[in-house]
């Protein structure tokens, strides 16, 4: 009782902090638009020499938990803010602030701040936090704290990054986090080109890890420097065929407190060789063929040496050789689509591990529409692995395929408009290795249906029923669930309401049940942005300690508005 008498004065509390603050927004807007309606009409038709644009929006999460040690902060609030001004429509400044109250010490900072303006059509600059792309094995998925340019004149490109690619985590044993340099990057690329179609760019990216900013032990991960250099091009024959690929080489140091090299000895600003580096290539080709809109045929390959490593990329693997195709089918009116690919790849390209491994994955899936009333979908997944490993017991070998079917119906009747789905899927996990077998061998089996009417009061009904049995090699589960919910708008449709409720029954070897309970509200200010609205109850009722009982709820107020 005490715990939802907190809860709730909680809640009312971070209301009205929230409602304050969207009341300051709200009353901001309107005397902005006041002031902008008593404009001379003279004025109004006179070229605008400035132009804001954007959107923001500020959320409040709170999460209360009993049972059970909490999965997330109890409260956190977070704001997400873009404003794109213009001047005499040729220079375009775009910013970005991320805003968070969460403080964990094992994560990057979410409070960033970033601009990138664009200046007519053929210069953008980057100051702050940005995200940027050069290349598919030089650098692409960091978000840099720094600064930039990239200018586009024509097919003319010549792009300039730095700054900070990543922050300083201290080690930290009882978490078990090694611990994390923070990191200095730079990147740059010159090119010619249409990019769409035939081009040609050199691209090169550097990173060094500071070795001072982190306390260091025998247990510490050690510095680490990286320099990529790769050529990116594209070719394109004729309108039905052309050519997109990229090779590039590495150099990399395990550990830059390691021995220098002299004999190697190159600029410091691009790398410094010692005994800890190593240097490795990289390629990448695909071929598209289109002849028609009717076909499409995709052939791929990639080769990335077991020493190449681009820091550029958070989780770009190596050590592997790739080939895929991928073709596409559209037949009958476009109302049937096929879609499939099937690659293999393998590893220990140069017998450096104790043997090889290779990977089949082949994809299937069919849309067809078969008249108004009535279509279907099938998908057909398979991924094998398989170890050449003559000792059985290190041997890997598993395959795991997944099908799926699913039967659409979409009719008039119950006074609306019906849409029935009906899914069943078949997945089987078939491992050989004599240790992990007996845990990962499995087979499961799903059957769904979903039905939601959709009536002309503005009333709405979703039915979902759901079925799940898994075998495992020592026990098996089942999972029974059923839910409902019910939709209203209101006020000429400014607002949404939805009320939605569901069970589990869940049997292993005891049975349990989970009762979900949601309600979600938005209401609509038109040109003043909107509000939403989402309370959530996650009740589970278990039998054994290992489950046992336990009560989540978890909430959201949030505000959006575009300008």
């Amino acid at each position: 009782m005490r715990t939802g008498l907190k809860f709730n004065r909680y809640l009312m509390q971070r209301m009205q902090i929230l409602l304050s603050l969207f009341l300051m927004i709200f009353c901001m807007l309107i005397n902005a638009q006041q002031e902008s309606d008593t404009l001379s009409e003279g004025k109004q038709k006179r070229k605008e020499w400035i132009k804001l644009g954007g959107s923001a929006s500020i959320a409040d999460n709170f999460y209360s938990a009993s049972g059970i040690d909490p999965r997330q902060p109890g409260n956190m609030l977070t704001g997400i803010f873009r404003a794109n001004i213009t001047l005499f429509d040729q220079i375009t400044l775009p910013f970005e602030l991320y805003v968070s109250t969460q403080k964990t010490r094992f994560q990057q900072p979410f409070n960033q701040f970033g601009v990138s303006p664009r200046i007519a059509k053929w210069l953008t600059l980057h100051a702050g936090y940005f995200s940027t792309q050069f290349s598919e094995l030089s650098f692409g998925d960091l978000r840099m704290l720094g600064g930039g340019f990239e200018l586009t004149p024509g097919k003319f490109r010549l792009k300039a990054i730095y700054g900070i690619s990543r922050f300083a985590v201290e080690p930290n044993t009882e978490a078990y986090m090694p611990g994390i340099y923070s990191q200095m990057a730079y990147a740059a690329s010159i090119g010619y080109g249409d990019e769409s179609k035939t081009f040609f760019n050199i691209n090169l990216f550097h990173a060094v890890d500071d070795s001072g900013s982190i306390k260091r032990d025998s247990a510490t991960v050690s510095p680490a420097e990286n320099l990529v250099g790769t050529v990116s091009f594209g070719i394109q024959v004729i309108p039905a065929l052309s050519f997109r690929g990229e090779v590039g080489a590495s150099a990399f140091s395990g550990d830059i407190t390691s021995e220098a090299i002299d004999e190697l000895s190159m600029p410091s600003f691009l790398f410094t060789p010692n005994i800890s580096s190593r240097i490795d290539g990289a390629a990448r080709l695909s071929i598209n063929i289109t002849p028609s809109a009717k076909w499409s045929v995709v052939l791929s390959s990639q080769w990335i040496g077991p020493g190449f490593n681009s820091l550029g990329y958070a989780l770009m693997p190596n050590d592997y050789m790739e080939y895929a195709i991928s073709p596409a089918l559209r037949l009958l009116k476009n109302k049937l689509t096929i879609r499939s690919k099937a690659g293999i790849r393998f590893n220990n390209l140069r017998d450096h591990r104790i043997a090889t491994t290779s990977r089949f994955t082949g994809t299937f899936s069919a849309n067809w529409q078969v008249s108004k009333i009535f279509g279907f979908d099938i998908n057909f997944n398979n991924n094998q692995i398989q170890s050449a490993h003559k000792d059985d017991t290190l041997r890997l070998s598993n395959i795991y395929s997944s099908a799926s079917v699913s039967p659409r119906f979409l009719f008039n009747g119950l006074g609306g408009i019906n849409n029935l789905i009906f899914t069943y899927s078949y997945q089987d996990v078939s491992d050989k290795n004599v240790y992990t077998s007996a845990v990962t061998n499995n087979q499961t089996h799903s059957f769904s249906a979903v039905h939601s009417l959709s009536m002309p009061a503005s009333w709405s009904f979703t039915t979902t029923w759901l079925y799940t049995n898994m075998h495992l090699s020592t026990l098996s589960s089942r999972i029974i669930h059923f839910s409902e919910t019910i939709g209203r708008k209101f006020f000429n449709n400014k607002m949404n309401a939805a009320v939605s409720a569901g069970m589990n029954f869940i049997k292993t070897t005891v049975s349990d049940n989970q009762f979900v309970f949601r309600v979600n509200a938005g209401y609509s200010l038109d040109k003043y942005g909107n509000f939403s609205f989402n309370l959530s109850n996650n009740k589970y009722n278990g039998t054994t300690e290992a489950t046992g009982n336990y009560n989540e709820i978890f909430g959201s107020i949030q505000y959006n508005i575009n300008f």
